[in-house]
């Protein structure tokens, strides 16, 4: 089969986690012998490969670029954010390569930069369409929901339109019922099939408890340096904690000046930046005795929960979003209320002062990673 996959951002440009699952995704396809092909976003319209794969970027008709999204002050986004729901010259730009290409099918996933127009196009080009929700991008234009029964009225506008726009592709994937029931509560997808498939961990990810023995309680973050992450208070509240343990951070971002600036006078704080597999796997996973998710935001899914599971990590993170079910209390990890640091410093001290059952959870952790198995996660998506 002839695929499509369509995602605004494609490796080596790397923001968050979807791009790592649509890498996964591209990569599994081709090892089952289906020709793929990408679009997303560039600098330059051109085509290229990437690790083998052909690639086109369409370089956006607007005020920026969406891979400099994060520098823009609020009212260019606005202005921005406008031009991309109705940008009939990308959607153009697409339409010649899918004429050109002419794919069986298209998976589609976070538009936003390549424009919304796009589901539209594919239903008049009479292309099948798995569209794949990684987050909040059609409620809330941030990507990022808190409270989603109280949206301002531009926020309900905009969720209207998206809804509009979108409309009912054959199938819609979710990565956690969390997020299904948002987006149906809001009537999005009201004709399409639909799935909850969590995000799947890569083809050759590994499997087995990894940590080697220091001596020292080692907690770790890995993600976005972002203030709705956590990550900057998480830095405060270990700061005071007494005994033997340190904090490795793994990520950049938007916050990682003041990050530096709250770990300068703490030693066991250390921001490593952002890591490749092969890094995370000896800097992170092969010396964490527990991952730290302290996420402030509705968050869709969680990979690096999942990372962590599969090296027999569990993980103590917020009682929020799709967290909450991804985490099973005492079993894969532990849960705190989402924005009382009390709290979090709480389930700090009482996980270093019962490690024990660390060791008991390690097993576990294993098991419930082998269900984000890429070959389970493809099975399900071509049944659809």
């Amino acid at each position: 089969m002839k695929i499509a996959v369509i995602h605004s951002i494609y490796k080596p440009h790397v923001r968050g986690g979807a791009e790592v699952v649509v890498s996964n995704i591209v990569s599994g396809l081709k090892k089952r012998g289906h020709d793929v092909f990408v679009v997303s976003i560039g600098y330059e319209n051109i085509t290229e490969e990437v690790d083998g794969t052909k690639v086109y970027r369409i370089k956006p008709f607007n005020l920026f670029n969406f891979l400099d999204i994060n520098g823009q002050p609020v009212w260019k986004r606005l202005i921005w954010h406008i031009f991309d729901m109705f940008n009939d010259v990308q959607t153009w730009q697409l339409h010649k390569i899918l004429a050109e290409e002419k794919p069986d099918m298209a998976l589609t996933h976070s538009l936003m930069g390549l424009g919304f127009e796009i589901p539209a196009l594919l239903k008049i080009m009479k292309i099948r369409n798995i569209h794949t929700i990684h987050d909040m991008q059609l409620i809330h234009p941030s990507g990022l929901l808190g409270e989603e029964d109280k949206m301002p009225l531009s926020t309900q506008m905009y969720s209207w339109l998206c809804r509009l726009l979108f409309g009912s592709p054959q199938a819609v994937v979710f990565p956690s019922l969390y997020m299904k029931e948002i987006y149906e509560r809001l009537g999005f997808f009201k004709k399409s099939k639909s799935a909850v498939l969590g995000n799947p961990l890569p083809a050759d990810a590994k499997f087995g408890i990894a940590k080697q023995e220091t001596g020292k309680f080692t907690m770790a973050y890995v993600g976005q340096i972002e203030p709705y992450k956590g990550v900057v208070d998480l830095i405060k509240i270990v700061s005071g904690l007494a005994g033997d343990w340190e904090l490795l951070i793994a990520g950049d971002g938007s916050a990682m000046r003041e990050a530096t600036k709250w770990s300068l006078d703490n030693p066991r704080v250390k921001l490593l930046g952002r890591l490749d597999a092969e890094e995370l796997e000896q800097k992170i996973w092969s010396k964490a005795d527990l991952l730290i998710n302290p996420s402030k935001v509705q968050e869709s899914f969680g990979l690096v929960v999942v990372e962590a599971y599969a090296r027999g990590i569990p993980v103590l993170a917020s009682s929020i979003g799709a967290l909450k079910d991804l985490v099973k209390e005492r079993e894969t990890g532990w849960l705190f209320k989402s924005g009382d640091q009390l709290d979090l410093k709480r389930s700090i001290e009482f996980i270093m002062s019962n490690q024990d059952q660390i060791k008991v959870m390690k097993d576990n952790c294993v098991k419930e990673a082998e269900k984000f198995r890429l070959e389970n996660y493809l099975n399900s998506m071509m049944q659809l």
